[in-house]
This record gives structure tokens, C-alpha cells and sequence, in this order.
């Protein structure tokens, strides 16, 4: 009972203020598949009560089934229309994010972290440019559940192509959630959320490494598993970002 009496209080926020029209000019359009040199991390930013955000999941669906292996999205709850754990799925590193990019409106997308804050319909223009780019270094993941269930333990390994300063950043991300979701008119109790971040494994700018052209590191990181996390359905995502974006990113199913 309280679960549903805070769902109807959180109902009766306004559900468009903030939250981005779709026009058809910000639909996506299917294109020939781009030949990729490198993997793309596209951070979107969505939210629970975001009635248009059902469409930019499914344009996240299409670019995915385009770019299976080659595109990594990290769903970020936030902001006016982020519901907050335990009763949504927005954690307190969402604001965190949003804030620090400025996001104006919900849905938006943030590709490499070099793109500025973007409408879905730039979307795919943008990672079709980013995935032709040669990546500056290749990141390994390896996750590996404990023994008890109790903790993931995370191996990364970098291998530089050029010697560069940046932050590491290892993210837990969530698929197959059913929760509810404003899906235009309709609250849907039964919406099936995917890319969801969990928490940060190693802060939430990561930590820094310096890198040297041709010498590899390794770098070993644990976390806690939450018990609101099916670990079935966790993935680790890792990149390496710098002034300049991300340089590369990869995921790993927990194992």
C-alpha cells in the first residue's frame, strides 16, 4: 500500500514541464550501417514520468540492433521525472550527471561525452561519426560474481595505442527491469527498462590513470552487490575519458 500511494503522489507532478516533444524531425531514420573502428558510449538521460522517453528507448532499441557489439548505452535516471530508489530506479549519482552537463530537458543523449547534450534525432549522425574514429587504446573487462553472491570483482585491462592522462570509470548497468514508466497518457505498470545505471564502482568520475603508449596496465576493482540488483541480468561498463571524451568503452556481462 505505501508503494502505491507514493506512485499516485509522484503521479500528480507535472508530467510535461521539462520533458521534450518529439517532433518528426527528431525521429530516427534507418541508415546503412557505418563500418566501425572503435565502440560508442551513448549516455541517455531519461527519467520515469518522462512521457516521451519510451521513444527515445526505442530508437535505442533500433540503434542497437544496428550496432550490437559496437554501441554501449548507460541509461541515467534523473531529474524532474527520475523517480528515486527504492520505489524507481534513479540513484543519487543521476542528479549528479545531469547537473554537471546541464541537461534542459528529458530525453537527452550525451555521445563520448564530446557532443554536447543531444536530441534523439542527432543521435545517430553523431555515433555513426564516432564509431569511424580510430580508438586510443582498448579496454578489457572480466566480472566475476563471488562465491557467496555477495561481490562482483571487476579486472581491467588497458592497452594504450598512445600515451594519454585520463580517469578510468566503472559503471554497473542493469537490464530486464520491470517497473512502471510514463509511456505518453499511460502509466504502465509493466515497462521493461534496459542500459539502467546502477552505482559506480570506483567514484563517480572514476579514478585516474596515466597511460603509456604500448604499455599495458591492469587494474582490479570489487563492489557490493545491492539487493535490488538481479545479478542475471548486470553488466560492467568501463571506458576511459579525458578532456577530449571518451577514448573507448566496453562492457562485460557479470559472470
Amino acid at each position: 500500500m505505501k508503494f502505491k500511494k507514493s506512485l499516485l503522489l509522484l503521479a500528480t507532478l507535472p508530467l510535461f514541464a521539462a520533458c521534450d516533444q518529439v517532433d518528426e524531425e527528431n525521429r530516427y531514420i534507418p541508415v546503412d550501417k557505418v563500418k566501425a573502428e572503435r565502440r560508442v558510449l551513448l549516455e541517455e538521460f531519461t527519467g520515469q514520468f518522462c512521457v516521451n522517453c519510451p521513444t527515445a528507448h526505442a530508437v535505442i532499441e533500433t540503434l542497437e540492433e544496428q550496432y550490437p557489439e559496437d554501441l554501449i548505452v548507460v541509461s541515467i535516471h534523473a531529474g524532474p521525472f527520475g523517480v528515486a530508489a527504492p520505489i524507481g530506479l534513479m540513484q543519487p549519482d543521476g542528479d549528479i550527471y545531469a547537473n554537471h552537463w546541464n541537461i534542459p530537458a528529458y530525453p537527452k543523449g550525451i555521445i563520448d561525452r564530446q557532443s554536447g547534450v543531444l536530441d534523439m534525432g542527432a543521435w545517430l549522425n553523431v555515433i555513426r561519426s564516432e564509431l569511424a574514429q580510430a580508438p586510443a587504446l582498448e579496454v578489457d573487462l572480466d566480472a566475476t560474481l563471488s562465491a557467496d553472491g555477495t561481490t562482483i570483482d571487476i579486472t581491467t585491462d588497458l592497452l594504450p595505442y598512445t600515451s594519454l592522462d585520463g580517469n578510468l570509470q566503472l559503471w554497473v548497468v542493469e537490464n530486464q527491469i520491470v517497473s512502471f514508466q510514463q509511456n505518453g497518457d499511460v502509466l504502465q505498470a509493466d515497462y521493461v527498462h534496459n542500459n539502467v545505471y546502477r552505482a559506480s564502482v570506483n567514484g563517480i568520475w572514476g579514478q585516474p590513470v596515466k597511460l603509456t603508449q604500448n604499455v599495458s596496465q591492469q587494474f582490479d576493482n570489487s563492489i557490493e552487490v545491492n539487493q535490488a540488483w538481479n545479478v542475471d541480468n548486470l553488466y560492467i561498463v568501463g571506458f576511459v575519458y579525458d578532456d577530449a571524451g571518451v577514448q573507448q568503452v566496453n562492457r562485460c556481462k557479470v559472470m
